[in-house]
């Protein structure tokens, strides 16, 4: 039973998230037009970062570059509260070990949430403003221990996707 539960909870967390994958849209997200860059705050939550071998610092940087490498601005604290609408990208990243019901082996299940949070008005109240999520992307992804590489290259790739919808919404704009 506990080999059946093992293996189960990284299949149906995977299967769940299938919707997800469809972020990128056929049409460009207009909350994404005119934006010129975004600060990067990642949130990395694991029960032992250092023994799954990967760290906040190192996964920050892995967004940062991969924006960077897109032409898309990161701003540091400063420039970020001078942007209008003041854009942060979000990513939260959770890990857990799961056994897979053989003798000393395990998997890590990791998921990743990335939000662009901005400020956002109400349309029956424009005087108020509030942040809001106004692009987002999230999934799960399951590695063996020789492979935790590859969560680093996942969230490299969600910030590409990001940016790709950023230069989508802009396509044309000088």
């Amino acid at each position: 039973m506990r080999m059946f539960v093992s293996l189960a909870v990284p299949a149906i967390l995977a299967c769940s998230t299938f919707p997800t994958f469809a972020q990128l849209r056929e049409y460009p997200d207009e909350s994404l037009a005119g934006l010129k860059g975004v600060h990067v705050i990642v949130k990395y939550n694991a029960p032992d970062e250092q023994a799954y071998g990967l760290t906040q610092d190192e996964l920050q940087k892995a967004v940062e570059a991969r924006l960077s490498a897109d032409n898309i601005k990161v701003f540091d604290e400063k420039g970020w509260r001078q942007e209008p609408g003041m854009p942060y990208l979000f990513v939260n990243v959770v890990g857990t070990e799961v056994t897979t019901g053989r003798k000393d082996e395990h998997v890590y299940v990791y998921s990743f949430a990335a939000d662009l949070i901005q400020k956002v008005s109400l349309e029956r109240q424009p005087s108020f403003t509030t942040e809001g999520a106004t692009w987002s992307q999230g999934y799960f992804i399951t590695v063996p221990t020789s492979e935790l590489n590859r969560v680093t290259l996942q969230i490299s790739d969600v910030a590409h996707d990001f940016a790709e919808s950023i230069h989508q919404a802009n396509e044309g704009t000088p």
